[in-house]
């Protein structure tokens, strides 16, 4: 069987799709990526990948307009709690620039199945174009939902027209990587009963280990990352309060910056490592604690760690994710100009917090590994 998976370009997007096509390689199928922008990172994970949008700088794409006084503050990539119009409206635009690209990689190469998370409404259009099964595994709690997946499509209804494509794939099959708990706390609107379970195995790159994160430590350690697209644009500036109160807690930080500048963050204590990319997974190996920007390929990296957790929700589809963790009982969430050492001191020593951060990693250990799921799912797609 021929897989195509169909990733929006960006490494939150692309790393949760990673171990379901190993998976599926590693059953025999042949996988091959169509993707772009940073999303082209498929290729060190030892796929075949099609750039369908060669040369293009997606910032624009996602950022259209001029951005708000803030820098970013009316922009929907952003927004703390934006409407999931106006979400389907971005990822609408992000699939839309993506179509041609990957429609006629797909008719080149003849996928008998494609996988696209909901949010790349390109996957669903080849799905439909080819007539072949679509499996849409859902990343986190932002999309989990049928009303934004509906949205999308209406958004894209120029490209289906353009492109002369009707109706609907074969066979739609959601998987979830949410564990239980989780899902039961998700609103109504973004719950999706029939998506079957899936194990979240944290995939992050690989590297050779330095020094640093493979030797002994002396203090516990805390990681801190705002994944990619918040570092690069600029969001590495709101971590300058928690550097200062870095100094009167008792632990080693670690600072992912993730392609972002490290001048942005002045009189960094000795205290703080900044390290320019560590993979999260590895990294979480050796912490206690973990603070973050919400995205939900960490909030679940994390969970799968079994570790405590505090969100400064950043990112227009973080909001629902940052809800969840205190809801559950396995993290906090704070503003980044009054995050400070009394929440660092929570994360390390809050027994709560770790007993039950525990149970959820437990829970996830009981999910179905992606191998599993590739076998079920060629099963019942005959």
């Amino acid at each position: 069987m021929r897989v195509l998976f169909v990733t929006s370009p960006g490494l939150g997007h692309l790393f949760p799709t990673v171990p379901l096509a190993q998976a599926f390689r590693a059953a025999g199928h042949r996988v091959r990526y169509a993707t772009g922008g940073l999303s082209l990172a498929a290729a060190e994970a030892g796929f075949d990948v099609v750039d369908v949008t060669p040369g293009l700088d997606y910032l624009p794409v996602y950022v259209p307009q001029e951005p708000g006084a803030d820098g970013t503050a009316d922009h929907p990539m952003f927004a703390e709690d934006p409407e999931d119009a106006e979400l389907a409206t971005l990822f609408a635009r992000v699939s839309g620039v993506m179509v041609d690209g990957a429609l006629a990689a797909a008719r080149e190469w003849s996928p008998d199945l494609v996988v696209a998370p909901p949010l790349q409404g390109a996957g669903r259009l080849i799905a439909a174009a080819l007539g072949v099964p679509l499996i849409e595994p859902r990343l986190g709690s932002y999309d989990s939902g049928a009303r934004l997946r509906s949205l999308l499509r209406a958004g894209m209804e120029p490209h289906w027209a353009r492109h002369g494509v009707a109706g609907e794939p074969l066979e739609t099959v959601p998987l979830t990587t949410l564990p239980p708990s989780l899902t039961a706390l998700l609103p109504e609107d973004r719950k999706t009963p029939e998506a079957r379970p899936v194990r979240p195995l944290p995939f992050n790159g690989g590297a050779v280990l330095p020094g640093w994160l493979a030797g002994a430590r002396r203090l516990p350690r805390i990681a801190v990352t705002l994944g990619t697209i918040e570092a690069q644009w600029g969001g590495l500036a709101i971590l300058g309060p928690l550097m200062e109160a870095a100094r009167g807690v008792d632990a080693e930080f670690v600072v992912t910056l993730g392609g972002g500048d490290p001048a942005l963050l002045a009189d960094v204590p000795p205290n703080v490592r900044l390290v320019d990319w560590a993979p999260l997974d590895l990294l979480l190996d050796t912490c206690a604690a973990i603070i973050h920007h919400g995205g939900s390929g960490t909030m679940l990296t994390a969970a799968a760690a079994g570790l405590p957790q505090c969100v400064i929700p950043r990112g227009s589809y973080q909001q629902t994710g940052a809800d969840l963790l205190p809801a559950r009982g396995i993290g906090i969430v704070a503003e980044p100009g009054t995050l400070g050492a009394a929440e660092c001191r929570t994360l390390l020593k809050d027994e709560r917090l770790r007993g039950n951060a525990h149970r959820v990693r437990d829970e996830i250990l009981a999910m179905p590994t992606p191998a599993e799921t590739v076998d079920e799912l060629v099963a019942s797609l005959g």
